[in-house]
């Protein structure tokens, strides 16, 4: 194999071959930073021509976000089955999804290289992601629809809602509170608190007031 061609240890299929590129993309942005890091970066780290990379990814921000997705794959070690498995009441329900939502934004703010996908280097996760926000939306959104799927079918989730446009608003809630300053800053009892008065009753039937404390309970 020549250089171009990944070197001495070509990988041996396709899935290997994006993972390696993700390995190589990872390398860069921890050498060179987020902003910095260009596919002739990533093609010379892993000894391919940047025709390769087009190979296997459309664009810059396509690559990128599949470094964004591993990190966070790698940063949460509960589950989002762990939050739901006992939730079959509608107050348990708003419970465990302001639980799992409080604990995602507390992950990935200790995550210093997720900082970088926030607002380190001027740049935030909508404008990193830009190029490919439908294909980040589609994997968090079938992430989350089976479980969504299964509460509605329990009676916790409300019937009357699409779950894939749920998904979009529980992703879109999430993104917001992690990159958006607003006018007042907020603690962390606080964002619970917003997260258990709006998010929830739009996803759990039932008295908003009531489901809001048994979320903050």
């Amino acid at each position: 194999m020549t250089r171009l061609r990944w070197g001495n240890d070509a990988p041996e299929d396709s899935a290997a071959a994006r993972e390696r590129l993700v390995d190589a993309a990872e390398a860069c942005i921890d050498r060179f930073g987020l902003s910095k890091t260009t596919l002739e970066d990533v093609a010379a780290e892993a000894q391919v021509s940047r025709a390769t990379i087009y190979r296997y990814f459309g664009n810059r921000d396509e690559l990128i976000l599949e470094v964004l997705l591993r990190e966070l794959d790698r940063q949460f070690d509960t589950s989002l089955a762990e939050f739901v498995k006992d939730a079959d009441t509608p107050a348990k329900a708003a419970r465990a999804i302001v639980d799992a939502s409080v604990y995602l934004l507390g992950t990935i703010r200790r995550s210093p290289k997720l900082q970088l996908f926030l607002n380190r280097e001027g740049a935030s996760v909508t404008a990193t992601i830009a190029g490919a926000s439908r294909a980040f939306f589609s994997a968090v959104v079938k992430d989350l629809r089976p479980y969504l799927a299964a509460a509605q079918r329990a009676g916790t989730v409300r019937t009357d809602i699409d779950l894939d446009e749920a998904g979009e608003w529980i992703v879109r809630t999430i993104i917001s509170l992690l990159t958006v300053e607003g006018p007042t800053i907020r603690s962390a009892a606080d964002e619970r608190r917003m997260l258990a008065m709006f998010l929830v009753p739009a996803l759990v039937p039932g008295d908003a007031a009531e489901l809001a404390r048994a979320a903050m309970s």
